[in-house]
């Protein structure tokens, strides 16, 4: 007899105790998921993830595009103003949203310079909209010399690519 009874009641004896060990494993494992869970769900109901809208106009040959990403009451984005054969100005915003109106800073890059314009833009139904024309230099920042500017960007959502 190769194998004594005393050799396999240890090996009876080990086998359970590795399933009883691996069953506590489990049993951790299920409830460290369990609480991994409870707290994704906690931070997802404390701050929701932002909202990705795409915008473009096409007018002429012009072509004007927007990203916007909302997280709660804060917007940021990127736009890109590209006018046929003229010098294109591009550059990311960031600022607030009340209701559909939003405040921001763009960091507007063109022609080798860099410059904050403020911007307000409001948002109604599938499209954007700002106004844009002769610009003053206050505190650091350009902003419309005529409150509403003299032309109007109007920006149709679209697919965000």
């Amino acid at each position: 007899m190769p194998y004594s009874i005393r050799t396999i009641c240890h090996l009876l004896i080990l086998l359970l105790i590795g399933l009883g060990c691996k069953s506590n494993s489990s049993s951790d494992s299920t409830n460290a998921d369990s609480t991994a869970v409870t707290q994704t769900t906690t931070a997802s109901a404390v701050s929701a993830p932002p909202d990705s809208l795409c915008f473009r106009q096409v007018f002429n040959r012009d072509t004007t595009s927007l990203k916007l990403v909302l997280t709660g009451d804060r917007a940021s984005g990127q736009i890109d103003v590209n006018p046929y054969e003229k010098d294109q100005a591009r550059g990311p915003f960031s600022g607030t949203r009340t209701g559909n109106t939003i405040t921001a800073d763009w960091q507007r890059s063109g022609e080798g310079v860099t410059e904050t314009h403020v911007l307000t833009m409001t948002l109604s139904g599938d499209s954007i909209a700002w106004g844009d024309g002769e610009r003053v230099q206050q505190q650091g920042k350009w902003v419309l010399k005529q409150p509403g500017g003299t032309y109007r960007y109007a920006l149709a959502k679209t697919a965000c690519r």
